[in-house]
């Protein structure tokens, strides 16, 4: 008799601090959510901006910036005339 009185406290015991424990870590998670989604978005946006001007960095070094302007030279000398 004594077992099953213990069995059946120890089943309230869990159901009274389970429930509620997972009713806060579910809203806690569900709050938390969103904003690790939006920071780890403006990261990557990061990132790829960070990638995007290292590719354009790379293009004006491998390009000379005197040999690109009198080539936009040329191309305008022709539209003038």
């Amino acid at each position: 008799m004594i077992y099953k009185f213990q069995n059946f406290m120890i089943l309230i015991g869990s159901i009274l601090i389970g429930i509620p424990l997972g009713i806060v870590v579910g809203l806690i998670c569900w709050f938390k959510f969103p904003f690790q989604i939006y920071w780890q978005a403006r990261a990557n946006l990061a990132k790829n901006r960070i990638q995007a001007a290292q590719e354009q960095l790379r293009e004006y070094e491998t390009v000379d910036i005197w040999e690109k302007h009198i080539e936009r030279m040329q191309e305008k000398k022709s539209y003038d005339n």
